[in-house]
């Protein structure tokens, strides 16, 4: 028995999309090999993060922890120049949707490259409701978090994207169950590599070490505590005048490597990262050394 029909519940399971790039170059199939190499990285990270959402409903932005893994296939025929992925299910996550698991994918995909434009708003929102059924009032919570994910995956977009206008004129992306597509053309890479300015998020409590700092400017780096995100130790000012004392909180964190509970607004970048800490508290000094 294949892969494929080993478990029809679950819709990751055997999911097959076909990635195909056309015109230009792609025409005669063939295609740059270094624009492909960094389109195809761009698109296997968009396909198994956008399916673990689809599984568990959760944004995880660690590639080596997402329920599912993202495999090249042979095509079944060559139209231009088209690469086929399977998505394997890796873990026992549960069955977050309802079913409809084909629609979803390719409006979540969809709306990492086009959120601007109101149709793929309206093409994902009736995905979400059709495979929440019941559970449709959590379609508001969830679109949250879809909008942080688009944000994380700006960078993936734009390297998925890079072919457009160089070996290829359109790329798109189908969903093999279904038959679901979702195309994109040199107007929504134009879109794509607008830049989006960073930023502030309220002031919240955060929790971490000390590892570099500036007593004169207040400028330091924090290994934040207990992260689960790619990015661990980040840039910070604290502008808490306590900073530039003798024996002060944040230098006693440093010097003995324990953490401390401070209060921050962050700086969050185009892709979704925390680029910088704007720190005016404590909240929690670091506990006294036990040698």
């Amino acid at each position: 028995m294949g892969k494929e029909s080993k478990d029809k519940n679950n819709m990751i399971d055997g999911e097959s999309v076909t990635i195909r790039y056309d015109g230009l170059d792609s025409a005669d199939h063939q295609i740059d090999l270094n624009q492909l190499g960094v389109s195809l990285q761009g698109f296997a990270r968009i396909l198994a993060v956008c399916s673990h959402f689809s599984v568990t409903g959760q944004y995880n932005k660690q590639y080596d922890a997402l329920s599912v893994k993202v495999y090249a296939a042979p095509v079944e025929k060559h139209n231009c120049y088209e690469v086929m992925a399977v998505i394997q299910g890796v873990a026992q996550s549960g069955q977050f949707w309802s079913g409809t698991g084909g629609a979803l994918l390719t409006g979540l995909i969809g709306y990492i490259f086009n959120r601007r434009k109101e149709v793929e708003m309206k093409h994902l929102s009736k995905a979400l409701e059709q495979s929440l059924g019941q559970n449709a009032e959590n379609a508001s919570r969830l679109m949250t978090v879809i909008e942080k994910m688009a944000d994380g995956l700006a960078a993936s977009a734009r390297q998925a994207l890079a072919p457009i206008g160089n070996s290829c004129s359109d790329i798109s992306i189908t969903e093999k169950k279904e038959g679901t597509t979702v195309k994109f053309d040199q107007k929504t890479k134009n879109l794509v590599m607008i830049p989006k300015t960073s930023t502030i998020e309220p002031t919240r409590e955060y929790n971490g070490y000390i590892v570099e700092m500036d007593i004169r400017n207040g400028n330091c780096k924090i290994e934040l505590a207990g992260s689960t995100e790619d990015q661990v130790t980040v840039s910070a000012v604290i502008s808490d005048p306590i900073a530039s004392l003798a024996g002060n909180s944040y230098a006693i964190s440093m010097a003995n490597r324990t953490a401390i509970k401070f209060l921050a607004k962050a700086e969050i970048d185009q892709d979704g990262n925390i680029s910088r800490l704007h720190i005016s508290d404590l909240v929690a000094p670091p506990k006294a050394s036990s040698t």
